[in-house]
């Protein structure tokens, strides 16, 4: 049994979110519903990104090593860019699908059937969500959220699914259809997001001002810290990298200064969650006006 809470979510979700794409295709296929050719998709390609994320996740946790010196935490960023490429695509194919349907005038028809499968899924679907979505956040897997947030949409699907019957069930053909490009619009939004802030982790974005701030704060309660400036930080998969210079008395020594520096550190990496790497640079305090008049 995996011990690592968000690897065994991502498995969890590989093995449900394949047993109801299947299901909903097969439902497709027997009742002529593209509504659920959407649906189905939108669930295989949950188990695709899942497997990303599952992988992503592995590769994440292995050590630093020669030619990865700072570790291997972008291989979760990367998983999260596979998801949004896979959700695009999704979202394309149905929308094309859905017009193409609208466009040929072909009826579906509403079956007890399908709103059973709706039903069902609609409720697996929220529940396996709110699973991901908290395990995530618990282990501050940001992958894993942003999968968890696709299976929403799964969940969105299904009560679309149920909307479009509604509407096939009071005479509106067009209903189905309808509700299959409600569904790739979903998608499509989804993707896009996923991976605007997936390249932004690649492209080494800061983690906000709130964290900046807070480097700052802790940095100067240290004793010894009479200043600090050129604080930097960026994201490297869900963990912050960031990089520091303080200001000490000129006349401390450096076994004393390096004992600052390294109560910084410690202080930075214990008090800021997913900060895992900081480098502590000392200057000596005489040296901040030469740099205002700069």
């Amino acid at each position: 049994m995996l011990k690592n809470p968000a690897e065994r979510a991502a498995l969890v979700s590989v093995i449900m979110t394949t047993v109801i794409g299947v299901v909903e295709l097969w439902a497709a296929v027997l009742f002529g519903s593209l509504a659920f050719i959407a649906a189905g998709i939108d669930a295989l390609s949950d188990t695709a990104t899942s497997v990303g994320v599952f992988a992503g996740l592995r590769v994440s946790r292995r050590p630093p090593d020669r030619t990865h010196p700072y570790g291997h935490a972008q291989a979760e960023t990367l998983a999260s860019v596979l998801l949004a490429a896979v959700l695009i695509f999704a979202g394309a194919r149905v929308a094309y699908l859905a017009i193409e349907k609208i466009h040929l005038g072909l009826v579906v028809n509403a079956t007890p059937e399908l709103f059973l499968v709706a039903g069902l899924t609609l409720v697996i679907f929220g529940s396996l969500a709110r699973y991901k979505i908290r395990t995530g956040k618990r282990v501050n897997s940001l992958s894993l959220v942003a999968d968890g947030y696709h299976t929403l949409t799964d969940s969105v699907s299904s009560a679309a699914i149920i909307v479009g019957l509604v509407g096939v069930r009071l005479g509106y053909a067009w209903a189905d259809p309808v509700a299959a490009l409600v569904i790739s619009a979903i998608i499509l939004r989804w993707g896009l997001g996923i991976g605007r802030n997936a390249l932004n982790i690649l492209m080494e974005a800061s983690p906000g001002p709130k964290v900046l701030a807070e480097i700052n704060r802790i940095s100067i309660s240290v004793p010894g810290v009479l200043g600090c400036h050129r604080c930097r930080a960026r994201r490297v998969g869900s963990r912050i990298f960031a990089d520091v210079h303080i200001y000490v008395d000129p006349k401390m020594n450096v076994d004393k200064a390096h004992e600052v520096a390294t109560k910084v550190e410690h202080n930075l990496k214990t008090q800021i969650a997913d900060l895992t790497s900081v480098v502590v640079h000392v200057e000596p305090a005489k040296r901040r006006a030469h740099d205002k008049k700069r």
